[in-house]
């Protein structure tokens, strides 16, 4: 799969025994495996201990010294769109990082970054575009000596989005337009594709009321919050519109990696009256039927970036 690569931590390597990919944030770890002994995939909270926590998998899963591609969660890095600069692509990072450094929250020193392209806009007369996926070396540095600690080889990083758009390649089983909502305990990543490729990457984050919500949906208040994501999910179609020019996707593909949201994708066909796809995770990757259903939901992407790598 297309990938963001992050030439400050690539690493050239024989050929491995087996590979992994893992996501490792404050709260989850997701690790799936493939080696000599079969797939396996594990989530796990972090703990108090999230090094002692991903050594355990590593070593649950039979993966020491596996290959590995970390993929970047919302929060862990930051999606950019940048102006395309007139260099060969070897050399857009370059070329983007003076641009950007008024747009960073931290000395673009310390920024590691890498892009692709947001297609079909020149044909429209606009200006081309990239993605600019950045994130910060002094955060990222902490966790890449946990996952050396734990046994595995880190080669690659990548981004959840990305990871995402070839789940919804795989699942969305179609060569015209799909929208894919991806929600997780934080909030909704939302995409829009086109003939397969990524057009629209948006974020949007659960706010209190929000999280209230999830944790107790009997309360009161789930009707909101399905009217908000259902008002984010328009704003990213109206966006695809009004960049793309393009009728935006009318079939929705819908990943809940959280409890709480069980009666979400009828209050999305009621209110914005999507072609709702409810794809099971588990038909396309059986190694994922033994986990809670937001679990599956939550590790396909590591399953692609494990098998794309």
């Amino acid at each position: 799969m297309a990938n963001v690569r992050w030439d400050f931590f690539a690493k050239r390597r024989g050929r491995p025994s087996g590979r992994a990919a893992l996501s490792l944030t404050n709260d989850r770890i997701g690790l799936v495996a493939a080696g000599p002994a079969g797939p396996r995939a594990l989530e796990r909270d972090a703990g108090v201990d999230p090094a002692a926590t991903l050594a355990s998998m590593v070593a649950e899963a039979g993966a020491a010294g596996f290959d590995c591609e970390w993929v970047l969660e919302a929060g862990q890095f930051s999606l950019l769109q940048v102006d395309k600069p007139a260099v060969p692509r070897a050399e857009w990072v370059q070329a983007l990082r003076w641009k950007v450094r008024d747009l960073l929250p931290f000395p673009f020193e310390e920024a590691v970054m890498d892009a692709f392209e947001v297609p079909g806009l020149e044909s429209r007369g606009r200006p081309p575009t990239l993605y600019l996926a950045v994130g910060r070396k002094d955060d990222l540095r902490p966790r890449i000596a946990q996952i050396a600690a734990s046994g595995l080889r880190l080669d690659r990083i990548g981004i959840a989005d990305l990871a995402w758009a070839e789940v919804s390649r795989r699942l969305g089983n179609a060569d015209d337009s799909l929208a894919t909502l991806v929600l997780d305990p934080r909030g909704g990543t939302m995409l829009a594709l086109r003939e397969q490729a990524l057009f629209v990457s948006r974020r949007f984050e659960f706010d209190a009321e929000d999280q209230r919500a999830l944790r107790d949906p009997h309360a009161g208040g789930i009707e909101r919050l399905h009217e908000r994501i259902a008002l984010e999910l328009q704003r990213t179609l109206d966006y695809f519109d009004r960049t793309h020019q393009r009728t935006p996707p009318r079939r929705l593909l819908l990943a809940c990696g959280v409890d709480g949201l069980e009666g979400l994708e009828a209050a999305l066909r009621t209110l914005l009256g999507l072609d709702m796809i409810m794809a099971p995770v588990e038909a396309t990757w059986p190694v994922l039927a033994t986990l809670p259903a937001p679990a599956r939901s939550r590790l396909a992407a590591l399953v692609v970036a494990g098998e794309g790598a």
